[in-house]
């Protein structure tokens, strides 16, 4: 009979198979695993809204004035809009008269058109002149002007009053920024298209080089807007009390309001000279497109033969 092992040893060895079979039976310990965490992208922001007019920083484009071969040089009457006997026009945010500026933009304006070699330009009035509208008239028929651009600002909307310069208070009107062009349908074809042209032309010159077309908001029952066209307008004053310098003149006419002249930002803008060399490159390539329309533009009507353009 085999000798049973001294009990010290038969004491270690159970000690050691509990130890086996508590490892084969315990798991390890499990580890914990952390829950997945979702990190939020960053926040876009959105892109900013380019600056609008008149805001100082809204950009105006100075165009380049491309002229057709065999353009010529075309007579512009360039009247400066008011000036003439007790008609100083209205008064701006600065307090300024409009006939001084009406007479600063149209003398900037025929420089810049001349400057070009295409168009030889008659202002109506030059500083301390004040001649009547029929006087202006006359002397565009005699000097057989093919088109008659007159040069205005606009007032709008209600207004409130300020201390828009030294000891004098002005009216203000923010709400209503934007240029206007004019023209007045009370007459027979071919010089009625030949004025909706030119108007058409003009406004969309502007509003290419970044100007802000006016949405006619006060002009309810005075124009109606142009369905083609934005910032063009035609007259629905009551006839014979339409403007003189739209419905009188043989050749085709309109007005241009440049601007709200109650607008605060946009009268500083229209000190600046960008302004005015930008406007003179929408004017003069809207003349351009009014007398040689862009290709797969239909041609505009023959004037009448008392205005008809002379053979380049």
């Amino acid at each position: 009979m085999p000798k049973s092992p001294p009990w010290p040893l038969i004491l270690i060895l159970g000690l050691s198979a509990g130890c086996e079979e508590q490892a084969r039976a315990a798991p390890p310990p499990s580890e914990t695993v952390p829950a997945s965490v979702v990190i939020a992208a960053p926040a876009v922001p959105a892109p900013e809204a380019p600056p609008r007019w008149p805001a100082a920083s809204a950009p105006l484009t100075v165009a380049k004035v491309e002229f057709p071969r065999g353009f010529g040089k075309k007579r512009l009457y360039l009247d400066a809009g008011h000036g003439a006997p007790g008609n100083e026009g209205n008064t701006s945010v600065t307090c300024e008269p409009e006939e001084a500026h009406t007479l600063r933009v149209a003398q900037e304006l025929a420089k810049r058109l001349e400057a070009t070699g295409h168009f030889q330009v008659k202002l109506s009035r030059k500083p301390g002149e004040r001649p009547t509208y029929q006087t202006r008239l006359e002397e565009a028929e005699r000097w057989r002007a093919q088109l008659f651009v007159s040069i205005h600002s606009d007032s709008r909307g209600e207004t409130s009053w300020w201390r828009g310069a030294p000891d004098q208070w002005c009216l203000r009107n923010d709400a209503a920024p934007g240029y206007s062009v004019l023209y007045a349908d009370d007459i027979a074809e071919p010089l009625l298209s030949r004025r909706l042209t030119l108007a058409r032309a003009l406004a969309r010159r502007m509003g290419d080089a970044g100007f802000l077309p006016y949405g006619g908001e006060d002009y309810v029952g005075l124009y109606a807007p142009d369905s083609e066209q934005p910032g063009t307008f035609v007259s629905r004053h009551l006839p014979g009390q339409r403007i003189f310098v739209l419905r009188k003149p043989p050749m085709p006419s309109v007005i241009i309001e440049t601007h709200h002249a109650l607008d605060f930002e946009e009268v500083a803008r229209w000190r600046e000279e960008r302004t005015l060399e930008a406007f003179a490159a929408a004017v003069a390539q809207g003349v351009v497109d009014a007398f040689a329309p862009p290709p797969g533009a239909p041609p505009p009507p023959q004037v009448s033969t008392r205005a008809a353009l002379p053979t380049p």
